[in-house]
Parts: structure tokens; sequence; C-alpha cells
């Protein structure tokens, strides 16, 4: 019984002494990685800080300095993980609910910074920094006084807090009183002449009040207190060149080669300059760097990508693959593979592409551009689920990856998960508002659902950033003819009007605000003078025959064709504009004949014999529809008559094939066409859908009696009896007037079905 006692007794001593050990190896640890921290040695305190909470997870200490370390990186993630222990832990630590703030107030999240600025106060009532942070919360949520109190407040308690002084300037710069800020800034800088913060505060409200010389003496201040900081000279150069000061650029940036002669990256800097204003200049000048010091890496990966830029193909491959033979351990040719296959891709050799993909991912399993590039391999082979898999894995480990985010939505779309695609294109634009890839489908799809006003504010946000782009433009100038904004409208044509080839379709949009406003005879002469500058645009076209239509000019609309098609001999589309005018003047005869010429000129073009199958059709020509049908798909197998299609082999699997086939109608100017796609989705049972485009179809050509029937149907479908008896009863009368109507048994029978429903 002793000897068990004593042993117990001995085990409980032991484990004591263990504890013991342990929490002084973990402090050993802590206070080691505190060292390597003060005198900068991240790596080494790291390891440290680890070691400790391996041994005792509990120590706040370890993860607030990790969490430092994490903020000198900007791995804001990996700061927010540690700050949120630190909390955790140790909830009155003041200094990590004051960074933990901060960090929210970084990524948006305006509510939890607010209350961490509340526990903040609670713990520190005079902590002038928990009052800067409130006042920063404050002036977020838009309540410039209370951050402006706020801000006094963290003044009071320490009068040169710097950040509580830029605080205020800033809110008197969101008031746009910026005499006051630059006053304010100004005042404090008598006494912190080279505080940086204070010092880009005043450049930028320089800036502001559009005063150069102002701005060049703040960029020469900060020149002079931070000389190793090139990015302030590369800076001035930017700002002479963007105030016309090209030669003052150009010195600035020969001054810093000169002084640095031995760094790549102010040679490069001028490269770039140059590359925005004389390539060729460029090319030539990065070439004679690299003659001078030929083995320099350094110089071959930009140069493979200047030329890219200008399309010079092979001598980028020529460069890519010097830094792959003389470098191949090297990161930088790791990067010439992923290039090498992007050039791979352009030249739609995926096989090889994806080759040097799976070389580099052998190397690196986490290299973003190669797995984004296989991802994108993935989706033009057709492997949409092995795409969806990988970028998956990618936003696993970049979850802020826009790239990545737009690819999986495009990989959701073919696979018509368009729910799906929408969501991540919208996340997407979330983290980069001007990523134009998610802008336009994102934007297409609002319009699409009458979101006029968020796509309006979607398009600005992105040209803020990249005002130059002509897709988002013309989207642009889109959305607010549908909100017949024309002021707007305007606006936005005169700003393509200033973009390279943009005048075409700048008067084009011109002529659509004239003729949105009823204003017929100046759209006419608007899209004449776009037809005279652009020739292919067909929309201006199209809207010269409304406007001419609208003032019954229709024998003006015939001799303005005519002299068009004869200036433009290679133009399909006014033949068929002038087919279709014909049809309107029911001299179908002639249409048909225009049509037949124009096959045999062009027999590969699609639409001319779509529009014929549809004038047989109205002919009640039934065979000859279906032959010219025939002889259309001899060239073009895809385009298939969809609507003999649907008349004759309705199949679910042929409706829901004709309407993927009929999609490319669905926007399209051209009323059979777009008559086309509505049938096509009145067949397929989305009755709301062709209604619309039935509706459309028939406010452009009232005078069809077909266009007249399928809207009739529509009502019908819809159960709108007395809306389909008008348009039905208007159908039959058209096709009495002009004769061989072929639905007219159709149409008969389907309007003694919807009356015999009719109560009596």
């Amino acid at each position: 019984m002793q000897i068990v006692r004593t042993l117990l007794l001995t085990g409980v001593a032991l484990s004591f002494q263990a504890c013991g050990d342990a929490t002084e190896k973990a402090q050993h640890y802590l206070d080691s990685g505190k060292e390597f921290y003060s005198k900068g040695n991240y790596d080494k305190a790291k390891v440290e800080f680890k070691n400790a909470l391996q041994i005792n997870n509990k120590l706040s200490d370890a993860y607030f300095h990790l969490a430092l370390m994490d903020e000198k990186k900007q791995n804001w993630k990996g700061m927010f993980d540690n700050l949120s222990q630190v909390v955790k832990l140790s909830p009155d630590h003041a200094e990590g609910h004051r960074k933990l703030g901060q960090l929210l107030l970084l990524s948006g999240q305006t509510d939890k910074a607010a209350a961490e600025a509340e526990t903040l106060l609670k713990l520190a009532p005079d902590n002038a920094d928990a009052f800067v942070l409130k006042a920063t919360v404050l002036l977020r949520q838009g309540d410039r006084k209370a951050a402006l109190e706020a801000a006094d407040k963290a003044l009071a308690l320490a009068p040169g807090n710097t950040d509580a002084i830029s605080l205020k300037a800033v809110t008197y710069m969101e008031s746009e009183d910026f005499a006051k800020a630059l006053a304010m800034v100004e005042d404090a800088l008598k006494n912190k002449a080279d505080d940086l913060a204070l010092n880009l505060l005043k450049l930028q409200i320089d800036t502001r009040l559009n005063k150069p010389e102002a701005v060049v003496a703040d960029y020469q201040t900060l020149i002079k207190s931070y000389p190793d900081n090139l990015d302030f000279q590369y800076a001035l150069a930017k700002y002479y060149d963007e105030t016309g000061n090209e030669a003052d650029a150009r010195s600035i940036l020969q001054r810093v080669i000169d002084e640095h002669s031995d760094d790549v990256k102010p040679k490069l800097v001028m490269v770039d300059f140059l590359n925005k204003k004389s390539p060729d200049e460029a090319v030539t000048l990065l070439q004679g760097y690299i003659a001078q010091q030929p083995d320099n890496a350094g110089y071959y990966l930009p140069f493979a990508k200047l030329l890219i830029s200008q399309n010079k193909w092979s001598e980028a491959k020529e460069s890519l693959n010097w830094l792959i033979d003389n470098r191949p351990e090297d990161k930088e040719s790791q990067a010439a593979k992923v290039l090498l296959a992007k050039i791979a891709v352009n030249d739609k050799d995926n096989d090889a592409a994806l080759k040097m993909v799976d070389e580099v991912l052998a190397v690196n399993a986490g290299d973003y551009e190669a797995l984004l590039l296989r991802a994108r391999i993935k989706l033009l082979n057709g492997s949409n689920d092995q795409a969806v898999s990988d970028l998956r894995g990618v936003l696993r480990d970049y979850p802020k990856s826009d790239e990545a985010l737009v690819l999986l939505a495009n990989a959701y779309a073919k696979q018509d998960a368009h729910a799906l695609a929408n969501e991540n294109f919208r996340k997407a634009l979330e983290i980069n508002p001007a990523n134009f890839a998610a802008v336009m489908p994102v934007v297409a799809q609002m319009i699409k659902s009458k979101d006029i006003m968020r796509a309006d504010e979607i398009l600005q946000k992105a040209l803020a950033v990249q005002p130059d782009h002509a897709g988002a433009l013309q989207a642009l100038a889109q959305v607010r003819l549908l909100k017949k904004d024309w002021l707007g409208t305007q606006k936005v044509a005169d700003l393509i009007s200033t973009k390279p080839q943009g005048e075409g379709f700048s008067k084009y949009l011109g002529g659509k605000v004239s003729e949105g406003q009823g204003l017929y005879e100046d759209a006419i002469a608007k899209y004449k003078d776009a037809l005279a500058v652009s020739p292919g645009l067909s929309d201006a076209l199209m809207g010269l025959m409304r406007s001419h239509e609208a003032l019954k000019q229709r024998k003006e609309m015939f001799a303005y064709l005519d002299k068009f098609i004869k200036a433009n001999p290679d133009n399909t589309y006014p033949l068929i504009l002038k087919s279709q005018l014909l049809v309107l003047d029911k001299r179908r005869d002639e249409a048909l004949g225009v049509l037949s010429g124009a096959i045999d000129k062009w027999p590969k073009v699609a639409e001319f014999y779509q529009v014929m199958a549809g004038i047989h059709t109205a002919n009640q020509d039934r065979d000859k529809a279906i032959a010219i049908c025939k002889k259309g798909l001899e060239n073009d197998p895809d385009n298939v008559s969809l609507r003999v299609l649907l008349d004759h082999y309705k199949t679910k699997e042929n409706i829901e094939r004709a309407v993927k086939l009929a999609a490319r109608f669905e926007k399209s100017e051209q009323p059979y066409f777009h008559d086309t796609y509505g049938w096509a989705l009145l067949n397929s049972e989305r009755n709301d859908e062709a209604l619309k485009v039935f509706k459309d179809v028939v406010a452009k050509m009232p005078e069809v009696a077909v266009f007249k029937y399928h809207l009739g149907l529509a009502y019908h479908k819809k159960n709108n009896s007395a809306a389909a008896i008008a348009e039905l009863e208007q159908a039959l009368a058209i096709g009495e007037k002009q004769g061989n109507f072929i639905e007219k048994e159709a149409v008969e029978n389907l309007l003694k079905e919807i009356k015999a429903e009719q109560p009596a």
C-alpha cells in the first residue's frame, strides 16, 4: 500500500513538473520571438511564435505579434484570423480591438468595426486612437458632423495625432471645403515636415484644387524626404506626362536610370512610358538594354510581354525560350512557360498549352496563373465539369480571384446553370467592379430583366476605372436609351465620338435620341451621317427605315437603299432590308428576286434563306419554303428554318433545339428573325417571353398577317381572349387583302375555338 501511495505521489509531482516545464518553454519561445521581432528578423520570429503556440495555444500575445507580421505583408486574412484569436483570448486587449476594427473597416464591414470602436472606448476611454477609430467609422457611415466631433476629442487627448488631423482634413475634403482641409494639413506640417501621411494628404488636396506648381512641389518634398522610394519619382514623371510636360517626365525617368544603373526596374518604367507613345521606340530601347546586359534575366519576361502587346508572337517566343533554356530553376522560367502556353492557346494548340501548364504545376502545384490557364483550356476543350472542379480548388486558395469567378461563371453558363453563372459574375464584380468580363454579361442580364438603374450604376463604376472600354460605353448608351434619358445618351455619344473609330456609332446614337423623341427628320439626317462614316452600321440603316416609315416616306427609303447598295456592293444587310421593305410595299415577288440574286452571290449567308422561307410561307407556298431551307442547309447545317422545323416536326427534342438555334435572334432588329425567336419560345411554353417578342415584331411590321396571327396565339395562351380575337381578326383582314394567307385556316379555327369558350 505504501508503494502504491509513493508511486501516485511521484506521478503527481512529475505532472506538475512537466506542466511547469511546458509553461516555461512556451514563455521562452514567446520571449525569443519578441526579440527577433524587435530586430526585424520576422521569419525567425514567426517560427518562435508558432513554437510557443504549439505548446500553449492560449497565448494571445503570440497571436498578436503574428497579426503584426501579417499586417506588414498585407496578409489581411491571416491578420484577421490572428486578431480574432487575440480578442477572444484577451477581451481587454485594447490594441487588438483597435487593429481588428481598422481591418473590418478596410473590408467594408462598417457595423462590426463600429462595435470594435465602442468596445475600445470602454476599455480605454482616454485613448486618442479609440476616438480616431470611431471617427473613421462615423465618416464611413456618412455622419460627418459626428466624425469631426470624435476627431476633435482625439486631438484634445493628443494634439499632434496625425491620424486625427488627417481624418479631419478628409472630412473637410468630402464636404469640398478644400481651403480648410489644406490649412489644417499645412499647419500640422509645420511641426511634422517629414510626416508621410500628411505630405500625401497635401498632395491629394493640391491635386483636387488643380494647382500644378503646388503638386510638383509636393512631389519634390516627398522625393527629398524619401530618396530611396523611387515610386515618388515615377509618380512625378507620370504627373508631368499627364499635364503635357513629356520632356520633364523623360528627364526624371532618365535621371533615375542614371542614378540606379544596375537596377532593372527604372529601365522598365521608361520602356512602359514610351510604349504608350511610341511602341517601336519602346521595343528598340529594351533591345538596347538587353544588348548591354544579355545575361540579366530581369529583362526577358517584360520584353516578351511588350512584344505580345504588339502582336509580335514569334519574337516573344524567342525571349521566353531564352528564359526557359538559360534560367530553368528561376520562377521567371515558370512564368515564361505559362506565357508560352497562353500563346499556344491563342494559336489554338490546346494540347501543347496543356502540356506546358502541367509542367509548371508539377514544379508548383499552387501556381495561380497556371491553374487559371488550365481551367480555361478545359473550358475550351469542352471539359466543363473538370474546369468547374479546378476553379473551385483555385477559389479555395484565392477566394478574391475575380478572374477565377468569371471563368467559373462561364463554365456554369455552358452547363446552362444560368443562376449559378450570374451569381459568380456578381461576386466577381463585388471584388473588381472593372472586370469587364463580368460587367458585360451582368449588364446584359439586367437589361433583359429591366433592371435599368442598376445596370447604369454598374457600367458607371466600371467606366470610372477604364473610361475607354468601347463595349461598356455602347452598353451604357443602350441603357440610357431604354431609360429615355436623351441627354444622358447624348453625353455618352459625345464621349464615344472622341474614341478611335467612334464617330459613326456616336452619330448613330444621336439618331436614336432624335428618333426616340419623335424628331424623325433630324434622326434621318443623323443616321445618314453615321452610315457615311460607318457603312457597316446595320442598326443605323434599320433606324433610317423606321424613321422614313414614320414619316410615310417609303419611296425616299427605296431611293436611298438603291444608292447605298450600289456604293457598298459587299454589304449583305441592305439587301435583307430592301427585301423587307418590298414585302411591306406588297411587292413580294420583287423581294424574292432581290434575295435570289443575293443567294447567287453569297450562298453561305443563311439569313437570305430565312427571309425567303418566310415570304414563301406568307405566299402559301409551303413546298418552296421547305425547298429554300433545304438549299440553305446544304451550306449551313445549323441554320435550320425554325418555322418549318416547328410547324412540321414538333418533338420535344426539336423544340428545345430550335430555341437554342433561335437564341441568336433574341436581340435582332429584323422582324422576321425576331419573330422566329418568338415562335420558338411559344412552342416551348415560354409564353410571357414570346408575347413580348411578338408585340415588338408587330409594332415594327403591323401589316404582316402571320405576325398578327402569332401575336393573337400568344394572347390566347395567356388567356387574354379579347386581345387574341382582335389580333386574329386583323390577321384575317390583312391576309384577305393581300391574298394567299397560308395560315388562314389555322386562324379561323382558333377564332372559332376562342369565341366558343366565351360566355353567352
